[in-house]
């Protein structure tokens, strides 16, 4: 008899929790959203339905708090949203294009050559065009020129570009400066040197100039007399010392020594 006892007890305890934990579920549904589904079971079995609490309470007026901690004051530095300038760039940039490539893309301008050719002292390479300006007024005496010289170190590697200008004829000075910009802007377009406007309006204009852009110098320069002949010139820049446009980290001599692997120590 008192095992059937405690095997009843069990079982309505079990019945008692299981009871319990559907009532918890079936009374969170009902509760849930301001007892909406609770109304909606309220409303279907014909009753009145629960007024719903938001719209009873009235919203609690703000307490005004004292003793409050003064907010901080920040100073933002000067500098904090200034403009980055970045810093100039030592790299030089080299001439890298095939010669006959250029030379070849010259001729398209006017400028006819024989194409990229060794010295006959076999000192270097070279290519070289002569083009001369014509008009209505000129007479027995020199016309108006320009001499293109290319010149290499070897087969595969341009050293200079010159154009000298020679302006006899002042009615020729368009046909000159114009024949001249294309070339330059044949040989900037050949090495990728797009970014230099302000040198082909020094060339329109004839102005003097010297700079130095990325490891090479360029100037165009006036000789003295009275005929105005100009020599617009490319070369590697050479008044600087050596590895001056380049950071100290791609000088191997400045590189910390490696240290010992661990098993050599041993």
């Amino acid at each position: 008899m008192a095992d059937k006892k405690k095997g009843r007890s069990g079982k309505i305890l079990f019945a008692l929790l299981t009871l319990g934990i559907l009532s918890a579920i079936a009374a969170t549904f009902l509760l849930a959203n301001d007892h909406r589904n609770l109304n909606r079971a309220l409303v279907h079995f014909g009753f009145e339905p629960i007024a719903r609490q938001s719209e009873n309470t009235q919203p609690r007026p703000l307490e005004s708090r004292g003793g409050r901690i003064p907010r901080p004051q920040v100073e933002i530095p000067e500098r904090l949203v200034s403009r980055i300038v970045p810093m100039e760039t030592k790299f030089s940039r080299t001439v890298r294009r095939d010669p006959k490539e250029l030379c070849t893309a010259l001729q398209r301008t006017g400028f006819a050559n024989s194409g990229w050719q060794e010295g006959l002292t076999g000192s270097g390479w070279y290519c070289t065009s002569f083009r001369e300006f014509t008009a209505d007024d000129d007479g027995d005496g020199p016309k108006t020129s320009a001499y293109l010289s290319i010149r290499g170190s070897n087969q595969e590697r341009l050293t200079s570009f010159r154009i000298k200008l020679n302006l006899e004829n002042e009615a020729t000075r368009t046909a000159l400066t114009d024949a001249a910009i294309a070339a330059v802007g044949v040989f900037f377009e050949e090495v990728r040197w797009n970014d230099a406007p302000e040198i082909l309006d020094n060339l329109r204009a004839l102005k003097e100039f010297d700079v130095v852009v990325l490891g090479s110098r360029i100037q165009l320069k006036r000789e003295f007399g009275d005929t105005p002949r100009f020599n617009f010139i490319i070369t590697p820049d050479r008044s600087r010392p050596k590895n001056t446009y380049l950071p100290p980290y791609f000088d191997r001599e400045k590189w910390l020594p490696m240290p010992d692997p661990p098993m050599a120590a041993r």
